[in-house]
């Protein structure tokens, strides 16, 4: 690493910690852990480890969450049977075993032998194998893979991360040593929360929590995580936002599942990969767009791309649109409606956390205007109009609901 690059990396960590007390041996924190919590709740704390994902109730909330994005990202992934997978800092293990359960070779390592005491205790009490009269494939490993990597014989195709990112104090050092096991199409993930805002009910727990206990709880925000990844030489991202349940076969509901994929910054569930071609693999059709890319981003409510008498490249925008701004900006959004009548007149909104911050008007004399975004990184906002038609109106066979045009940057 260059001293350029090691700098840039340290001024990250010293950011990405400034907040935590110094003093405190965080290894050995995380070491003790199940130690420590079996004399706060007694044996029932044990016991919950050994049991987990699974809970009696009356609450199943976290059982679904953890299950549901556990097995999206896995799913997402599509692994061939018998793939290599690093489970880093797996505890005691249920994502080891579910993965061993689908036919994979798991590596599930920890720094706390005590957690990977239950980790064993839990496979070798499960009877079932994939496959018939063929034992699981799996190893346990007490390892600190913020000193150095695994060293496997064979690459990983997959390297999870479920909940346990935001406990190290160096993840920059985690997820380069991770990556170094991965083979050349091989693939991160991420789950975690983002990172609730300071002050918040959240935040005060999960400072209890290290205060206890002696462990980090330090989640990260987009941006954040961006950095280490970049940082760890995995530049190439995509973030996801999982969807799970029964839908009525509604367009409302449809309106519900598009804003709810668009604005999901209180989650951190990503894929990230050395190379472009090793994160395409995963996604249908052309190759993806590494997150974040510069500019723009569309989302929801634009056609494709067409051509105008000009040669400018526009897109017919329905009454809302939702866009992404990757880079922060500013940007400059031009909008204009050509097919405005002598007195018609036509409003187009900034909206931004579902507040107006900036509108403009659009007439047969001023059909075109100019919105600025400028708004933080990773950001999610609508454009909303007070005027629509369809050409169908006018016995035209072009069914769709159009409101307006927009020239801005194409998704890349």
């Amino acid at each position: 690493m260059h001293a350029n690059a090691a700098d840039v990396e340290a001024e990250f960590l010293r950011r990405l910690n400034v907040d935590l007390p110094e003093g405190v041996d965080w290894k050995q924190g995380a070491v003790t852990y199940l130690r420590e919590l079996v004399q706060d709740g007694g044996v029932e704390a044990e016991w919950f480890h050994l049991v987990k994902p699974f809970v009696g109730g009356p609450d199943f909330g976290p059982f679904w969450v953890d299950v549901f994005h556990f097995l999206d990202v896995v799913h997402k992934v599509d692994l061939p049977s018998r793939s290599v997978v690093v489970d880093v800092g797996c505890g005691p293990g249920w994502t080891v075993q579910w993965l061993a359960k689908l036919g994979h070779e798991v590596v599930g390592l920890d720094i706390s032998a005590e957690l990977l005491a239950l980790a064993e205790q839990r496979m070798r009490t499960d009877p079932h194998t994939p496959f018939f009269e063929e034992p699981f494939h799996y190893e346990l490993r007490v390892h600190d893979i913020e000193a150095e990597p695994l060293g496997l014989e064979r690459p990983a195709r997959l390297a999870l991360f479920e909940s346990t990112l935001h406990h190290f104090f160096d993840p920059v050092a985690a997820l380069r040593n991770t990556a170094a096991d991965l083979a050349p199409d091989g693939l991160v993930a991420v789950i975690e929360a983002a990172a609730p805002p300071v002050g918040s009910e959240w935040h005060a727990q999960n400072v209890e929590l290290m205060r206890r206990y002696r462990t980090i709880e330090r989640p990260y925000t987009r941006d954040q995580l961006h950095e280490a990844l970049a940082l760890a030489g995995l530049p190439h991202v995509a973030f996801y936002q999982p969807v799970n349940g029964l839908f009525r076969q509604q367009a409302d509901e449809l309106a519900v599942l598009s804003r709810t994929v668009a604005r999901s910054d209180h989650l951190n569930i990503c894929l990230a990969a050395a190379t472009p071609e090793a994160l395409a693999r995963v996604e249908r059709g052309p190759a993806p767009p590494s997150d974040p890319p510069t500019g723009l981003r569309f989302l929801d409510g634009v056609g494709l791309p067409e051509v105008g008498p000009d040669g400018s490249t526009y897109r017919w925008a329905g009454p809302r649109v939702v866009m992404a701004v990757d880079d922060g900006g500013p940007h400059r959004v031009h909008v204009s409606n050509p097919t405005l009548e002598k007195r018609g007149v036509q409003h187009v909104y900034l909206l931004v956390d579902d507040r107006v911050v900036q509108q403009v008007e659009l007439s047969a004399r001023s059909s075109a205007a100019e919105l600025v975004l400028d708004v933080p990184a990773h950001s999610v906002v609508e454009l909303q109009s007070d005027r629509a038609f369809s050409p169908s109106w006018r016995g035209e066979p072009d069914a769709r609901v159009l409101s307006f045009r927009i020239a801005a940057p194409p998704p890349r």
